[in-house]
């Protein structure tokens, strides 16, 4: 590290006594960017929209050592969310010997709820074959949820594993792709058996 700040510095030096200084672009690497839409602006107003993926991105136009600079996310991608790792992005040109701003990205997930009617004897066990995880619901509840958050895309079908003693239960609107928002629209109806 001491190393790069000596180089980064003489170069600075020898620049200088050349009558020019550094110049640095600014960029950096993404990782899990699957959709497009992402779009990146710097204090300076120089901006690129990176597209789906991209592992590694920059801006068209290089500072000068010693200038600050931060990089802002101004859109999102379709169905995604992105972050900065640490404080990457933002510092002053020259500190190091590039400037490597490093962007991660995640599909939104929401949850998936629902409502349970005369569920009144013994536990009921649901299972989402998207997943192959189960739930139980106990005696009296009215509601119930999927243990994970679902990723936007991703089918789910939820069914009746285990019938609870003397009922039937039927799932009603359990199945779909997951959209952009929380899915709370799905019922489990027991009756007598």
């Amino acid at each position: 590290m001491k190393a790069k700040l000596l180089a980064t510095a003489l170069l600075a030096v020898a620049l200088a006594a050349c009558g020019g200084k550094a110049s640095f672009t600014i960029g950096g690497t993404i990782a899990g960017l699957n959709n497009s839409g992402l779009k990146l602006k710097t204090a300076a107003g120089d901006s690129v929209e990176v597209p789906a993926g991209a592992t590694t991105f920059s801006f068209p136009n290089s500072i000068s050592y010693g200038t600050e600079y931060k990089v802002e996310i101004v859109q999102q991608p379709a169905h995604m969310t992105c972050g900065f790792l640490g404080s990457t992005n933002i510092g002053s040109a020259g500190h190091t010997t590039s400037i490597n701003i490093q962007i991660s990205c995640a599909q939104n997930a929401y949850a998936v709820t629902g409502t349970v009617e005369h569920l009144t004897t013994g536990d009921l066990v649901l299972v989402n074959g998207s997943s192959s995880g189960s739930i139980t619901v106990a005696k009296g509840a009215t509601t119930f949820a999927l243990p994970n958050l679902l990723p936007v895309g991703t089918a789910y079908g939820i069914s009746v594993l285990t019938q609870p003693p003397s009922l039937k239960c039927e799932v009603l609107n359990g199945s779909g792709v997951m959209g952009d928002e929380p899915r709370n629209n799905v019922q489990v109806v027991c009756n007598p058996a």
